[in-house]
C-alpha cells in the first residue's frame, strides 16, 4: 500500500493543517488552519504516498521539530511555522515558489501520528462565482489547482509514542525519482538507502515471481523466455514505475486481450509490487540488472548448431573438457519444447 499500511489509509483524517508561502525573499508566518477541503488534501496525500527510500540523519532539524509537536512540548502551529521559515530559508532561487501545506494525520493508531509536508505550485485560475454561474468566471485567484503535476515535493514522517520512525516516504517533481534536490533533502535531513541496482534486483525478482504465478498463461508455458522478455522491457525504459512493470509483464505473456487473464496477470503482478516495496515508486532502471541476455551461438565440428541466452550466472548450456581437446555440451532443461526435423531446404 506504499507508505500507508492498510488499516491507515482506511483511517486516515487531517486532523491539523498549516499552509505559508515560500520561495520568495521574506517570510511571513501563518496561523494553523481549521481543517478544510479535507477530501481534496487527503487525495493527494496517499497519492504521493511512496514506499520509503530514505532515512533521517542523526542529526535531522526536521525530525526533532516533528518528535516535539508529537509528543506535545510545541504546539502544531509553531512547529509548522518553524519547519516552513527553515524551508523557505534552504529554497534556492531556481526552484519555483509555491505553499508548504503540512498536515497532522490521524490514523486510527493511538500512538501513532503521521505528518504530510507537501510543497504545491501557486497557481493563478479562474474562479466561477457558484450563486451565479451564468456570471461565468468572476475574477483570477491565486490557487492550489487539482492536478497531479502540481504537486512539485512530498514528505512522509510516522511518529510512534514520540519518536520519529527513521524511514521517510518523499518524492520531489525536480529530480529524477527517487532522487531529491539537495535543498529538499538538506531540509528533511535525510539520506538515499536503496540503490538504482537494489532496486531494480527488487523488479528482476517480483517479475519472476509474478510470471510463475500465472506460467499457465504465457506462451508456451515457457517462464525463462517470459522472464527474459519482461527484464529486457523494463532495462529499456527511462524510469520504471508500478505500470510499466505491469505493462513489461503483460507484454512477455504475448499481449492478451482476454479479460480474465489481463485482470488475472495485473492482479499477481499488482500485489507482489506491494509486497516488494515498490507501490508508487519510480526509478531509473540499472540496465546491468534489468536486461536481456545476449543470445549466443555454439556450432560444432559436426556440424551441430546450438543458440542459447547467455546467463552468466544461472547458465543452462555447461562445456567441459574431455581430454584430447575434445569437449562436452551439457544441456539442462525442465523440458523439450520442441522436437522437429528442418525441413530440406535444397530438396
Amino acid at each position: 500500500m506504499g507508505f500507508f499500511t492498510e488499516l491507515e489509509e482506511t483511517s486516515l483524517s487531517i486532523r491539523r493543517m498549516s499552509l505559508h508561502v515560500v520561495g520568495g525573499k521574506t517570510f511571513e508566518a501563518m496561523p494553523e488552519r481549521k481543517p478544510e477541503h479535507t477530501d481534496f488534501f487527503k487525495t493527494k496525500i496517499v497519492e504521493s504516498a511512496t514506499d520509503s527510500v530514505f532515512t533521517f540523519l542523526t542529526n535531522s532539524v526536521t525530525k526533532i521539530e516533528l518528535e516535539a509537536i508529537a509528543d506535545g512540548s510545541m504546539t502544531f502551529e509553531r512547529g509548522a511555522q518553524s519547519l516552513a521559515r527553515s524551508f523557505n530559508t534552504k529554497h534556492v532561487g531556481g526552484s519555483a515558489d509555491g505553499v508548504l501545506c503540512m498536515f497532522e494525520l490521524d490514523v486510527g493508531e493511538p500512538d501513532t501520528t503521521i505528518f504530510s509536508l507537501i510543497k504545491y505550485d501557486y497557481k493563478m485560475a479562474l474562479e466561477q462565482n457558484g450563486d451565479k454561474p451564468e456570471a461565468a468566471l468572476r475574477r483570477i485567484v491565486t490557487a492550489l489547482i487539482d492536478d497531479k503535476k502540481a504537486i512539485q515535493k512530498t514528505a512522509l514522517i510516522r511518529v510512534v509514542s514520540g519518536t520519529a520512525q527513521m524511514n521517510v516516504s518523499a518524492r520531489d517533481r525536480k529530480k529524477q525519482a527517487p532522487d531529491l534536490a539537495d535543498y529538499f533533502e538538506a531540509f528533511l535531513g535525510v539520506t538515499r538507502t536503496i540503490s538504482e541496482e537494489e532496486l531494480s534486483k527488487t523488479a528482476s525478482t517480483l517479475l519472476r515471481r509474478a510470471l510463475k504465478a500465472c506460467v499457465d498463461l504465457l506462451p508456451g508455458n515457457d517462464l525463462p523466455r517470459a522472464f527474459r522478455t519482461a527484464k529486457g522491457i523494463l532495462g529499456r525504459r527511462r524510469k520504471v514505475d508500478e505500470e510499466a512493470i505491469v505493462e513489461a509483464v503483460l507484454s512477455a505473456a504475448g499481449d492478451p486481450t482476454d479479460d480474465k487473464v489481463v485482470s488475472r496477470l495485473e492482479r499477481e503482478t499488482r500485489r507482489r509490487i506491494r509486497e516488494s516495496k515498490l507501490h508508487h515508486l519510480e526509478f531509473k532502471p540499472d540496465r546491468t540488472v534489468l536486461r536481456q541476455p545476449a543470445i549466443r551461438k555454439l556450432r560444432t565440428a559436426e556440424g551441430v548448431t546450438i543458440i542459447f541466452p547467455d546467463i552468466e550466472n544461472n547458465p543452462n548450456v555447461d562445456i567441459k573438457d574431455v581430454g584430447g581437446g575434445a569437449q562436452r555440451i551439457v544441456i539442462e532443461t525442465k523440458r523439450i519444447m520442441e522436437n522437429s526435423l528442418v525441413p530440406d531446404r535444397l530438396g
